[in-house]
């Protein structure tokens, strides 16, 4: 008797397979806005407006006044891969537009409850359409201008989806980036976007992209940026000395898509050469211009990663057109005065190492006098500008200075600023911020003062800093906001508030501690060391790498392999 099986291979339905698709594409609620925002450029919108609600869980919708849709048109771009975009097989390799697929629209529209309303250019009388979880609901006319996308209750129907989604302040930070990438894209088309019912992004059109980085980041940020202009390569970078301690202001675009690339970073960071010290990152605003059928855009389903045909001529050209700008400013003055290898500045009395102002040197080597403060008859040398190797007869230690000074400001911050001096400012300092780190810094500003840093709100994106801890009076302020905003957002969510206050000390510290081509003079390079042995982990940088590596005499023997 034959036994009959069910076949274990099956065709899944419909609406599973877009949920599926929705999946590759839909990751979270920015990735909503978009995909919808995308579309509005492509329909040629001067003007886009973006509303959403708790994060964009209860709503996203964007309104455009581009060219709209007929009701046989708003019927059917509902269905998976359907698109105005390419027609034919060629077409793949011609893109011109930002979406193609005619995936974003059947994806979401499967895991939400999706309302468009549209008319034609020229036409104010158009459609309604309503679709949930992929079903169509109602078909109406309403009059209206332009395209206007509801998107109400995003997973409602995929419970174990929504679970991964983050805080609300997460998702808000992820789709203001989202509206601000788009922005940097198109300067042409001006964007708004409300969060909650409140204005949180509002950006005119502009005339250049220049234009369109001082509406986002403010005329100071711009100033330390240089041109670069060179056959398809256009780009806004780093003046040198200008870096940053994260990699959060960085934009590739090609053909005004935003991408991903690690050969362009690479050949951006090379350009830089040994000019870019050791953990910091350039700022950079790179757009390339290239022919359609040179670059294949259909490798990812979010489109964020490109091929090129010939990637190493592209390679070439990012690389050269940064290597010249860079070049171009070799005779120009660096604005740091180089002092001689034995300047130094004693501390003020009752200043501890970690808050005077370190001297600048040469890089090179230097045999200190006897330092009798410290451990008795002390002798010290710099290798290189960062390493300092000092014994005390019983062995030799290495120490790197700007780990151990890190470790001693990351202490103190979290001991609520003990033992720093808070410097007021005469004239306060107005910090205009990218609206996505504004918002995350007024959320998190008590903290910040308990850092040092008295910050207040000042409206339209700026904050005001009255005073800061004295080792940072000098510092890059906005680039030091930047960073704390930076390393908030990327904290876990819901972490303790401990925890939180590391990850922003860690930050401060590092941008206050002594860092390369800085020597500290003898006495500094004593009271350094007395701060240290003060400390609770003496032994690691709050980034866990060692301050400093002892080798005693024992050692030393064997090492050379004596036994007497």
């Amino acid at each position: 008797m034959l036994k009959l099986t069910m076949p274990e291979i099956v065709v899944l339905s419909e609406g599973l397979q877009n949920r599926i698709a929705a999946g590759e594409v839909i990751e979270r609620p920015a990735s909503v806005v978009k995909e919808l925002v995308e579309n509005s450029i492509d329909a040629g919108a001067a003007e886009i407006a973006v509303e959403v609600l708790d994060g964009g869980r209860r709503l996203i919708l964007v309104s455009d006044d581009g060219r709209g849709m007929d009701r046989e048109d708003a019927l059917i771009c509902f269905h998976p891969h359907a698109t105005s975009k390419i027609s034919k097989e060629d077409d793949l390799f011609d893109i011109r537009t930002l979406g193609f697929r005619g995936e974003a629209l059947s994806s979401i529209a499967s895991v939400s409850r999706l309302k468009i309303t549209t008319a034609p250019s020229g036409s104010t009388l158009g459609v309604s359409v309503e679709v949930h979880g992929g079903e169509l609901r109602d078909v109406r006319e309403s009059a209206h201008t332009g395209t206007t996308i509801e998107v109400r209750d995003l997973f409602f129907n995929t419970p174990a989806r929504k679970k991964f989604l983050k805080s609300q302040r997460t998702e808000v930070y992820h789709i203001v980036e989202t509206v601000t990438v788009a922005a940097l894209s198109r300067p042409e088309v001006a964007f708004s976007l409300s969060v909650d019912r409140a204005e949180t992004l509002r950006l005119p059109a502009a005339g250049s992209i220049r234009e369109r980085i001082l509406q986002v980041y403010g005329e100071e940020f711009l100033r330390g940026l240089r041109e670069v202009a060179g056959g398809e390569v256009t780009a806004l970078i780093s003046e040198e000395g200008n870096y940053r301690s994260s990699r959060s202001t960085q934009y590739v675009f090609v053909n005004r898509r935003p991408v991903r690339d690690a050969s362009l970073r690479h050949a951006l960071y090379s350009a830089y050469d040994a000019a870019l010290p050791r953990d910091r990152h350039p700022i950079f605003f790179l757009y390339l211009d290239i022919t359609p059928s040179e670059v294949d855009f259909n490798v990812h389903p979010a489109k964020r990663e490109v091929r090129f045909r010939d990637k190493e001529a592209v390679y070439r050209s990012v690389y050269n057109a940064v290597r010249g700008a860079l070049r171009g400013s070799a005779d120009e003055p660096s604005g740091y005065a180089e002092a001689s290898v034995d300047a130094h500045v004693e501390p003020q009395p009752g200043v501890t190492a970690a808050d005077a102002v370190p001297a600048h040197a040469s890089a090179g080597s230097i045999v200190s006098d006897s330092l009798v403060k410290y451990g008795g008859d002390l002798k010290y040398i710099y290798l290189g500008d960062v390493f300092v190797a000092y014994t005390d007869g019983r062995g030799i230690t290495l120490l790197d200075h700007h780990a151990a000074h890190e470790r001693i400001l990351y202490e103190r911050l979290l001991k609520g600023g003990m033992g720093l001096e808070v410097t007021q400012m005469l004239f306060p300092r107005q910090v205009k911020l990218p609206a996505r780190e504004y918002r995350v810094l007024l959320q998190h500003i008590e903290a910040i003062r308990e850092m040092g840093i008295e910050a207040e709100d000042f409206g339209h994106d700026t904050l005001m800093v009255r005073a800061v801890p004295r080792f940072l009076f000098d510092a890059d302020i906005p680039a030091i906001l930047s960073d704390i905003a930076f390393c908030l957002t990327e904290g876990r969510t819901g972490s303790p508030v401990e925890e939180m206050k590391k990850r922003i000390a860690k930050r401060i510290a590092c941008h206050g501690s002594v860092r390369g081509a800085v020597m500290l003079s003898h006495a500094e390079i004593a009271r350094l060391l007395e701060d240290l042995s003060a400390a609770e982990d003496p032994e690691h940088c709050p980034h866990g790498r060692p301050t400093r590596i002892r080798m005693s005499l024992d050692d030393l023997k064997r090492m050379f392999r004596r036994t007497g």
